[in-house]
């Protein structure tokens, strides 16, 4: 899942802003919204039964 979230940050942050100082900051924030929504999801998940 970090993978993933590192993968797609990283394209998005390159085709989405202009300057470096964006890319950087929006980059950063992309993997964190993955990476929290994700364990946020696993975690509501895990408690639902089978």
């Amino acid at each position: 899942m970090i993978l993933f979230a590192a993968l797609v940050s990283v394209v998005f942050c390159l085709i989405a802003k202009d300057t470096l100082k964006d890319r950087l900051l929006y980059g950063l924030k992309v993997f964190a919204e993955f990476v929290g929504i994700g364990l946020a999801l696993a975690w509501i998940l895990y408690f639902l039964p089978l």
